[in-house]
């Protein structure tokens, strides 16, 4: 049994994963922001629904590699607990080559319940991709970009001052 922060968007084979536009946006700002360093962030919501985002410090900037700042992971996941969303992904960026996970990335995931998630920033154009783990490899899932409806509860918005971007 996993805590209540803790999601499973794939519980369910009917699950579509998704992403609010706005979320996407502020996502895709802050990885250009940390160019040319790696960036990565914690992808809340509830369901197979990503509403929010909590930007992660890195432990030290890299241009090939993310690891997270322990301190500041901890703190991350008490404000999803207290913004009462579920951690539903990771998201990080390969700033010099395609979203396609590397060995480094197939060796370092923990959470095979979560999504995960490689903003491409190498081309001109940004590519996302999105990620489930299965049978020990990382298959790529379709998504879609939603807007923002009802009352969603923005990890991002609280917790930002707290985790400063990775740049």
């Amino acid at each position: 049994m996993h805590p209540d922060w803790l999601g499973e968007p794939f519980a369910s084979k009917n699950n579509k994963l998704s992403i609010t536009r706005k979320v996407q946006k502020r996502l895709l700002a802050e990885a250009q922001e940390a160019f040319p360093y790696e960036y990565s962030a914690l992808l809340t919501g509830r369901g197979a629904a990503i509403t929010s985002h909590i930007p992660m410090t890195a432990a030290a900037p890299d241009k090939h590699a993310f690891a997270w700042d322990g301190p500041a992971f901890l703190r991350a996941l008490a404000a999803i607990r207290e913004a009462n969303v579920q951690w539903l992904g990771v998201l990080h960026t390969h700033p010099h080559s395609p979203p396609i996970p590397s060995t480094r990335d197939v060796r370092g995931w923990h959470y095979p319940q979560l999504s995960y998630w490689i903003v491409g920033l190498a081309d001109k154009e940004p590519q996302w991709r999105a990620y489930r783990w299965s049978d020990g490899a990382f298959a790529q899932i379709p998504y879609a970009v939603t807007e923002e409806t009802g009352d969603t509860r923005a990890c991002s918005d609280a917790a930002s001052s707290s985790f400063p971007k990775n740049s």
